[in-house]
């Protein structure tokens, strides 16, 4: 099989992509590129956008992915736009806006897979959940340390890399891009 890319800045990212896939037999390589990211809440829009502008640039198959944090009582915000509300408000602002409020929420990854023809399709994870009424403790990506996924009583944070490598929803879509990828020659 032909090197295949994973286009991210995000070092974390790339690291529990690369343990994921392993699994599978998908050896990925991180590869940094300057892209305009588009400013979208839907998950599926940015990353195949990513995907596209990413081809265009290096001529190889690769794959991107975007996740976003979709809090219902904000009517689905931040979504992909987290990272900005983060930098804006940061988790404590979230636990504030929620007080008293539905602090039900999903985590959804979209990895977008692009073939050495430019042709794109996308693999959806997507895990329920709510927010915590506290920010754990520990440096995982900034909202694990307010997510808690359905049918456990902490964080993502909380849990660890390993535990949250088993259940998130990267892993979820990674699963699904790697099922479909098996056997075929991108």
């Amino acid at each position: 099989m032909e090197s295949l890319y994973f286009i991210t800045a995000n070092s974390m990212k790339a690291r529990e992509a690369r343990e994921i896939l392993a699994k599978f037999g998908i050896e990925i390589q991180q590869r940094m590129l300057e892209i305009d990211e588009i400013q979208d809440k839907d998950a599926e829009r940015v990353a195949k956008r990513k995907a596209l502008d990413s081809f265009r640039m290096i001529k190889k198959p690769l794959i991107v992915e975007d996740t976003g944090l979709y809090i219902h009582a904000m009517n689905g915000y931040p979504g992909t736009l987290i990272k900005h509300f983060f930098n804006s408000i940061g988790p404590q602002g979230i636990l504030e806006y929620l007080h008293g409020k539905d602090r039900s929420a999903e985590a959804v990854t979209v990895v977008a897979c692009c073939d050495s023809t430019g042709k794109v399709k996308t693999f959806r994870g997507k895990v329920a959940g709510r927010i915590s009424e506290y920010v754990a403790d520990g440096y995982n990506f900034a909202w694990d340390r307010i997510f808690i996924p359905a049918g456990y009583g902490k964080t993502y944070a909380e849990i660890g890399a390993e535990a949250k490598n088993r259940i998130s929803q990267r892993r979820l879509a990674l699963h699904n891009f790697a099922r479909w990828m098996q056997g075929r020659k991108i």
